[in-house]
Protein backbone atom coordinates (compact mmCIF):
# COMPACT_ATOMS: atom_id res chain seq x y z
CA UNK A 1 0.00 0.00 0.00
CA UNK A 2 2.84 2.40 0.07
CA UNK A 3 2.92 4.97 3.16
CA UNK A 4 -0.25 4.74 4.61
CA UNK A 5 -0.14 8.75 5.42
CA UNK A 6 0.14 9.79 1.76
CA UNK A 7 -3.03 9.94 -0.35
CA UNK A 8 -0.73 8.28 -3.43
CA UNK A 9 -2.80 4.78 -2.75
CA UNK A 10 -6.21 6.15 -2.68
CA UNK A 11 -6.07 8.76 -5.33
CA UNK A 12 -8.64 6.88 -7.33
CA UNK A 13 -11.04 6.15 -4.54
CA UNK A 14 -10.94 9.47 -3.27
CA UNK A 15 -11.46 10.80 -6.38
CA UNK A 16 -14.84 8.65 -7.07
CA UNK A 17 -16.02 9.58 -2.93
CA UNK A 18 -14.86 12.48 -1.68
CA UNK A 19 -14.38 14.19 -4.61
CA UNK A 20 -18.25 15.52 -4.99
CA UNK A 21 -18.37 16.88 -1.68
CA UNK A 22 -14.70 18.38 -1.54
CA UNK A 23 -15.88 20.40 -5.34
CA UNK A 24 -18.85 21.26 -2.60
CA UNK A 25 -17.01 22.68 -0.30
CA UNK A 26 -14.66 24.35 -3.23
CA UNK A 27 -17.86 25.93 -4.11
CA UNK A 28 -18.63 27.63 -0.71
CA UNK A 29 -14.61 28.86 -0.98
CA UNK A 30 -15.31 29.96 -4.23
CA UNK A 31 -18.52 31.79 -3.14
CA UNK A 32 -16.39 33.51 -0.57
CA UNK A 33 -13.57 34.43 -2.77
CA UNK A 34 -14.90 34.91 -6.45
CA UNK A 35 -12.30 35.29 -9.20
CA UNK A 36 -12.82 37.94 -11.64
CA UNK A 37 -12.34 36.79 -15.15
CA UNK A 38 -8.66 36.37 -16.47
CA UNK A 39 -7.81 35.85 -12.49
CA UNK A 40 -4.38 33.81 -11.96
CA UNK A 41 -5.20 31.51 -9.55
CA UNK A 42 -3.14 29.16 -7.41
CA UNK A 43 -4.45 25.86 -5.84
CA UNK A 44 -2.83 24.77 -2.54
CA UNK A 45 -3.52 20.55 -2.21
CA UNK A 46 -5.17 20.80 -5.44
CA UNK A 47 -5.78 16.72 -4.37
CA UNK A 48 -7.92 15.13 -7.29
CA UNK A 49 -9.11 19.14 -8.69
CA UNK A 50 -12.12 20.05 -6.55
CA UNK A 51 -11.76 23.92 -7.11
CA UNK A 52 -11.04 23.64 -10.57
CA UNK A 53 -13.71 21.46 -11.23
CA UNK A 54 -16.17 23.95 -8.79
CA UNK A 55 -15.04 26.61 -11.28
CA UNK A 56 -17.54 25.08 -13.93
CA UNK A 57 -16.84 27.31 -16.87
CA UNK A 58 -15.70 30.01 -15.19
CA UNK A 59 -12.38 27.54 -15.95
CA UNK A 60 -11.90 28.58 -18.96
CA UNK A 61 -11.66 32.68 -18.58
CA UNK A 62 -8.80 31.84 -15.68
CA UNK A 63 -5.28 31.09 -15.71
CA UNK A 64 -5.54 28.08 -12.40
CA UNK A 65 -2.60 26.12 -11.83
CA UNK A 66 -3.28 23.18 -9.21
CA UNK A 67 -0.34 22.16 -6.92
CA UNK A 68 -0.27 19.22 -5.07
CA UNK A 69 2.58 16.61 -3.07
CA UNK A 70 1.02 14.20 -4.52
CA UNK A 71 1.39 13.15 -8.37
CA UNK A 72 -1.06 10.33 -8.31
CA UNK A 73 -3.93 12.54 -6.96
CA UNK A 74 -2.87 15.57 -10.02
CA UNK A 75 -3.14 12.46 -12.28
CA UNK A 76 -6.04 12.16 -11.48
CA UNK A 77 -7.08 15.46 -12.18
CA UNK A 78 -5.36 16.05 -15.51
CA UNK A 79 -7.34 12.64 -16.02
CA UNK A 80 -10.44 14.81 -15.60
CA UNK A 81 -9.67 18.36 -16.83
CA UNK A 82 -6.68 17.34 -19.23
CA UNK A 83 -6.11 21.37 -19.96
CA UNK A 84 -5.30 21.71 -16.27
CA UNK A 85 -1.96 23.12 -15.30
CA UNK A 86 -0.59 21.37 -12.27
CA UNK A 87 2.81 21.33 -10.41
CA UNK A 88 3.92 19.12 -7.89
CA UNK A 89 5.60 21.24 -4.96
CA UNK A 90 5.24 21.55 -1.47
CA UNK A 91 3.53 24.85 -0.23
CA UNK A 92 5.79 25.81 1.97
CA UNK A 93 8.70 25.81 -0.95
CA UNK A 94 6.41 27.31 -3.65
CA UNK A 95 8.51 27.34 -7.32
CA UNK A 96 6.81 31.03 -8.40
CA UNK A 97 7.97 34.46 -8.28
CA UNK A 98 6.20 36.98 -5.96
CA UNK A 99 3.51 38.40 -7.26
CA UNK A 100 2.22 35.71 -9.66
CA UNK A 101 -1.08 34.89 -8.72
CA UNK A 102 -4.27 37.28 -8.18
CA UNK A 103 -6.09 34.63 -5.66
CA UNK A 104 -4.82 31.44 -3.87
CA UNK A 105 -6.55 28.90 -2.52
CA UNK A 106 -6.56 26.00 -0.24
CA UNK A 107 -9.71 23.93 0.58
CA UNK A 108 -9.22 21.72 3.24
CA UNK A 109 -5.20 21.97 3.46
CA UNK A 110 -3.89 23.55 5.89
CA UNK A 111 -4.65 21.48 8.74
CA UNK A 112 -2.34 19.24 6.67
CA UNK A 113 1.04 20.93 6.19
CA UNK A 114 3.11 21.19 9.52
CA UNK A 115 4.48 23.97 9.17
CA UNK A 116 1.10 26.04 7.94
CA UNK A 117 3.10 29.72 8.85
CA UNK A 118 5.71 28.84 6.36
CA UNK A 119 2.80 28.14 4.46
CA UNK A 120 0.74 30.88 5.05
CA UNK A 121 3.73 33.07 4.48
CA UNK A 122 4.40 31.12 1.05
CA UNK A 123 0.88 32.65 0.28
CA UNK A 124 1.42 35.96 0.62
CA UNK A 125 4.59 35.95 -1.08
CA UNK A 126 3.04 34.69 -4.57
CA UNK A 127 0.50 36.94 -4.32
CA UNK A 128 -0.41 39.96 -6.42
CA UNK A 129 -1.53 43.19 -4.92
CA UNK A 130 -3.68 43.50 -4.03
CA UNK A 131 -4.61 39.72 -3.51
CA UNK A 132 -6.83 37.61 -1.82
CA UNK A 133 -6.00 34.07 -0.06
CA UNK A 134 -9.64 31.82 0.36
CA UNK A 135 -9.21 28.68 2.66
CA UNK A 136 -11.39 26.06 3.91
CA UNK A 137 -11.60 23.41 6.68
CA UNK A 138 -13.74 20.71 8.42
CA UNK A 139 -14.80 21.85 11.53
CA UNK A 140 -14.90 19.45 14.76
CA UNK A 141 -16.86 16.15 13.96
CA UNK A 142 -19.75 15.96 16.25
CA UNK A 143 -22.43 13.42 15.23
CA UNK A 144 -23.12 10.02 16.43
CA UNK A 145 -21.48 7.82 13.09
CA UNK A 146 -17.70 10.03 14.05
CA UNK A 147 -18.03 8.63 17.76
CA UNK A 148 -18.84 5.38 16.62
CA UNK A 149 -16.15 4.76 14.11
CA UNK A 150 -13.75 6.16 16.12
CA UNK A 151 -14.64 4.12 19.33
CA UNK A 152 -14.99 0.59 17.02
CA UNK A 153 -11.32 1.51 15.42
CA UNK A 154 -9.67 2.62 18.75
CA UNK A 155 -11.39 -0.77 20.37
CA UNK A 156 -8.93 -2.57 17.55
CA UNK A 157 -5.80 -0.38 16.98
CA UNK A 158 -5.50 1.61 20.66
CA UNK A 159 -6.93 4.86 21.39
CA UNK A 160 -3.22 5.97 21.47
CA UNK A 161 -1.93 5.27 18.36
CA UNK A 162 -5.12 6.27 16.17
CA UNK A 163 -4.57 9.69 18.03
CA UNK A 164 -0.93 9.56 16.64
CA UNK A 165 -1.91 8.37 13.24
CA UNK A 166 -4.23 11.23 12.83
CA UNK A 167 -1.90 13.62 14.58
CA UNK A 168 0.33 12.51 11.68
CA UNK A 169 -1.79 13.26 9.20
CA UNK A 170 -3.34 16.51 10.03
CA UNK A 171 -1.27 17.62 12.77
CA UNK A 172 -3.85 21.41 12.96
CA UNK A 173 -6.91 19.86 12.48
CA UNK A 174 -8.64 20.69 15.86
CA UNK A 175 -6.78 24.29 15.46
CA UNK A 176 -8.65 24.87 12.23
CA UNK A 177 -11.98 23.22 12.95
CA UNK A 178 -12.39 27.07 14.62
CA UNK A 179 -12.97 29.94 12.81
CA UNK A 180 -11.21 32.23 15.78
CA UNK A 181 -8.08 30.49 15.41
CA UNK A 182 -8.03 30.98 11.13
CA UNK A 183 -9.07 34.31 11.82
CA UNK A 184 -5.96 34.87 14.30
CA UNK A 185 -3.30 33.15 12.07
CA UNK A 186 -4.44 34.94 9.06
CA UNK A 187 -3.90 38.48 10.79
CA UNK A 188 -0.88 37.45 11.79
CA UNK A 189 0.53 36.25 8.52
CA UNK A 190 0.54 39.67 7.37
CA UNK A 191 -2.93 39.43 5.92
CA UNK A 192 -4.73 43.12 5.99
CA UNK A 193 -8.38 42.03 6.24
CA UNK A 194 -9.93 38.74 6.82
CA UNK A 195 -13.71 37.40 6.46
CA UNK A 196 -14.75 33.93 7.85
CA UNK A 197 -17.40 31.95 8.67
CA UNK A 198 -19.06 28.46 9.00
CA UNK A 199 -21.11 26.71 6.76
CA UNK A 200 -23.41 22.98 7.37
CA UNK A 201 -22.47 20.61 4.90
CA UNK A 202 -25.17 17.37 4.89
CA UNK A 203 -24.40 13.97 4.18
CA UNK A 204 -26.53 11.10 3.52
CA UNK A 205 -25.52 7.78 2.86
CA UNK A 206 -25.86 4.36 3.47
CA UNK A 207 -23.34 2.46 5.96
CA UNK A 208 -21.24 0.45 2.97
CA UNK A 209 -20.77 3.95 1.41
CA UNK A 210 -20.05 5.40 4.90
CA UNK A 211 -17.34 2.68 5.93
CA UNK A 212 -16.01 3.28 2.34
CA UNK A 213 -15.65 6.82 2.67
CA UNK A 214 -14.35 6.26 6.44
CA UNK A 215 -11.48 4.01 5.15
CA UNK A 216 -9.99 6.77 3.01
CA UNK A 217 -9.13 8.98 6.13
CA UNK A 218 -6.04 8.83 7.94
CA UNK A 219 -7.91 6.88 10.49
CA UNK A 220 -8.92 4.21 8.01
CA UNK A 221 -5.56 4.45 6.29
CA UNK A 222 -3.52 3.83 9.23
CA UNK A 223 -5.97 0.96 10.39
CA UNK A 224 -5.63 -0.94 6.86
CA UNK A 225 -1.87 -0.94 7.51
CA UNK A 226 -2.18 -2.33 11.07
CA UNK A 227 -4.31 -4.33 11.02
CA UNK A 228 -3.28 -6.04 7.27
CA UNK A 229 -5.89 -6.90 4.38
CA UNK A 230 -7.44 -10.32 5.67
CA UNK A 231 -7.89 -8.61 9.64
CA UNK A 232 -9.16 -5.39 8.31
CA UNK A 233 -12.20 -6.93 6.12
CA UNK A 234 -12.94 -8.73 9.08
CA UNK A 235 -13.27 -5.53 11.52
CA UNK A 236 -14.93 -4.14 8.47
CA UNK A 237 -17.58 -6.37 8.58
CA UNK A 238 -18.06 -6.05 12.41
CA UNK A 239 -18.24 -2.40 12.00
CA UNK A 240 -20.93 -2.37 9.75
CA UNK A 241 -23.33 -4.69 11.80
CA UNK A 242 -22.26 -2.31 14.62
CA UNK A 243 -23.01 0.56 12.66
CA UNK A 244 -26.63 -0.86 11.22
CA UNK A 245 -27.46 -2.46 14.83
CA UNK A 246 -26.79 0.97 16.55
CA UNK A 247 -28.35 3.48 13.55
CA UNK A 248 -29.98 1.25 10.69
CA UNK A 249 -28.64 1.51 7.44
CA UNK A 250 -28.78 4.83 6.64
CA UNK A 251 -26.52 7.60 7.79
CA UNK A 252 -27.40 11.14 7.96
CA UNK A 253 -25.65 14.17 9.46
CA UNK A 254 -24.10 16.95 9.36
CA UNK A 255 -20.68 18.83 9.20
CA UNK A 256 -19.36 21.94 9.49
CA UNK A 257 -17.26 23.54 7.18
CA UNK A 258 -14.73 26.75 7.78
CA UNK A 259 -14.67 29.25 5.12
CA UNK A 260 -11.92 32.16 5.50
CA UNK A 261 -10.85 34.63 2.74
CA UNK A 262 -7.98 37.38 3.27
CA UNK A 263 -6.94 40.32 1.35
CA UNK A 264 -3.15 41.96 0.66
CA UNK A 265 -3.01 45.54 -0.37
Amino acid sequence: MGDWRRYDSVAEDYDRLWGPRFETAAGHLLAFAPPAPGSRLLDLGAGTGAVASALGDRLEDLVVVACDLSRPMLTRARRRMPTLRTVLADATLLPFRGGSFDLVTGNCVLSHVRDFRQALAESLRVLSRPGRLALSSWGAASDPYAAAWEELLAATVGQGALARATEAVTPWGSRFSKVESLRTDLLEAGFSRVWTATVEMGVRCRVDAYLAERQLGAAGRFGREALGRDRWRSFLEQAADQLRHRFGNEVAYARPLVVGAAAVE
